[in-house]
């Protein structure tokens, strides 16, 4: 069975315990995470992106994670638009090329160390928590301000990348796991993906593609939903940022914690 198409509540054929006289710190180092249950923790990355893009989208007009929109943004910019916000297609291309650069980099560090072992999926997710720390840290000391009066300022071009790397490297881990119908930074192909789904009315055990693509793009919603009151608070747009970042090092965590894949199961769920 393809990693894609695994049930997510179907139990991994063998035992999931260590094998005789192999340690829990040999496994972190060795073995690879369980795929079991991972949809959960890329679910709750599209809650990470909802949060991201909400608050950025709308102080400084741009996205942080869905790449589409600074496409149109870039190339709106070749008529000096939109209004007010002339510079608005240099930000989009920053975001568009860190994404590419954080993809590229999962990627190729993917050639070096095992994408799905506990440690390599760690580091990852700690990496862009510390991301996304370090942008809502620029923008909470007031060094990457609001657009204010049609007034832009350069130094969004430092914090912007951050997110924009982190969510190409996000993205990526999601491939990695076979999870491909969550791309995690994009509905478009989803809301496709599900309109054009022979077995969208199957019952809930029938048809677990569905049930992530339904599950990601409820879960972006209610995080941009979120992200869009927290910008309205005091504390505005870092308070959607260090929930985001809260929301990564528990899964950095979790991959630390998750159980490992026997030999039995490899030869069903590994991508």
């Amino acid at each position: 069975m393809a990693a894609q198409d695994r049930p997510i509540d179907v139990e991994v054929d063998g035992d999931e315990k260590s094998p005789a006289g192999t340690s829990r710190t040999h496994d972190l180092w060795s073995r690879n995470v369980n795929l079991r249950w991972t949809t959960i923790p890329i679910i709750l990355c599209c809650s990470c992106s909802g949060l991201i893009d909400s608050c950025i989208f709308n102080v400084w007009g741009v996205f942080a994670t869905m790449q589409t929109g600074n496409t149109v943004i870039l190339a709106l910019g070749a008529s000096n638009q939109p209004t007010g916000h002339p510079h608005a297609w240099l930000q989009a291309l920053m975001a568009i090329l860190f994404f590419f650069f954080g993809s590229l980099l999962t990627g190729q560090i993917s050639k070096i160390l095992p994408p799905l072992r506990h440690t390599t999926l760690a580091l990852s997710f700690l990496l862009q928590t510390v991301l996304i720390v370090t942008a809502a840290a620029l923008v909470e000391s007031g060094v990457a301000p609001n657009i204010t009066n049609g007034k832009e300022y350069f130094i969004q071009l430092v914090p912007l990348p951050m997110l924009s790397f982190q969510a190409g490297m996000q993205s990526v881990t999601a491939r990695q796991l076979g999870l491909n119908e969550i791309p995690t930074t994009v509905l478009t192909s989803v809301y496709c993906d599900l309109g054009n789904d022979s077995k969208l009315f199957a019952g809930f055990r029938d048809n677990w593609k569905r049930n992530r693509r339904a599950g990601a793009a409820a879960s972006l919603i209610v995080g941009a939903i979120i992200g869009g009151w927290l910008s309205r608070t005091s504390d505005g747009m870092p308070a959607a940022l260090w929930s985001a970042a809260g929301i990564k090092f528990c899964i950095s965590v979790a991959w630390l914690l998750w159980s490992s894949e026997t030999s039995a199961g490899s030869k069903h769920h590994s991508p």
